[in-house]
């Protein structure tokens, strides 16, 4: 991997002939990142993981995204993108990952949601991100590299169904430029809060964003309910039922699309096509988020 990190380092022009650089290994799972410092001054490089697009990423929708977010000043400033690879190099930010303590207050729910709707007012993108059609998407590819499924998931199917009908009798204007991946390792709070990982950021639904804020430590009970009401009190000002309503289902869907993300990574690393990671089991994930699941069935 140190290889490959050395010659995206050559192919960045400002990089190229920089005597004084240092590389540190950062935490990932799709990608491999690292912290460069640079004369001083530090960035971080996402060295895009293989494969990516059975996951439905885009890189050049997502360039677009990063662009957009990063002019915004929700997303870290993009310093230089490589396509087709999608290597990528941002700004460090100098911000910490909120702890569960600290995400369970109202303060900074109500900052998240701040930031949340700034991000629900830019411009539609090209990408579009739906999670039952990623659900789809994934159960076909994960069948065919044949990965264990749970033995209810014809019963989880039928109640994302129910859930995509219910869906499409919301007059509200949900239809907006969503994150889709709101779990606090894609948060980060230097006085003010910032995202990162918009590799599923596009054109979809609210609710997928704010479902993601209840679940954002890999726990259903993230939030309590009462800071659940809080935050959809932050959203829409009143809060109805047909609120908690999507929510609820969209919750579901979450875990749902979680799910099946770690069945079809347990598929691509058996059939050798992504890395192994160290420490991380797909299949595990996988199935301890199905079992969360079997109680809505």
């Amino acid at each position: 991997m140190q290889s490959e990190v050395d010659e995206i380092i050559k192919q960045i022009p400002v990089w190229k002939d920089v005597d004084n650089l240092q590389v540190e290994h950062l935490a990932g799972l799709t990608n491999s990142n690292y912290l460069v410092t640079v004369n001083g001054d530090r960035f971080v490089l996402r060295v895009s993981g293989q494969n990516t697009v059975h996951l439905g990423i885009n890189r050049e929708y997502e360039f677009e995204a990063l662009s957009a977010v990063s002019k915004a000043g929700i997303g870290a400033h993009v310093e230089y993108y490589l396509l087709p690879e999608g290597h990528l190099v941002t700004r460090f930010i100098n911000g910490h990952h909120l702890t569960l303590e600290e995400y369970r207050t109202p303060e900074n729910i109500q900052r998240i949601v701040k930031t949340v709707k700034r991000l629900h007012k830019l411009p539609l993108t090209k990408a579009a991100f739906s999670p039952f059609r990623s659900v789809e998407s994934y159960a076909e590819q994960a069948r065919l590299m044949r990965v264990p499924f749970p033995a209810v998931f014809d019963r989880l199917l039928e109640q994302m169904e129910k859930i995509e009908q219910e869906q499409a009798r919301d007059t509200y204007p949900w239809h907006r430029f969503c994150h889709n991946d709101l779990f606090f390792v894609n948060m980060l709070d230097d006085g003010k809060i910032w995202f990162i990982d918009w590799e599923f950021s596009g054109v979809g639904d609210i609710y997928c964003d704010l479902a993601t804020l209840t679940y954002a430590y890999d726990s259903p009970d993230s939030l309590p309910r009462e800071l659940q009401e809080y935050m959809l009190e932050c959203y829409f000002g009143v809060v109805k039922k047909e609120n908690w309503t999507r929510l609820e289902g969209m919750k579901y869907m979450l875990m749902f699309f979680t799910a099946m993300w770690g069945l079809l990574q347990q598929g691509m690393q058996n059939e050798g096509l992504i890395r192994k990671v160290e420490g991380f089991n797909f299949l595990e994930y996988a199935n301890v988020t199905f079992e969360a699941m079997k109680k809505d069935v």
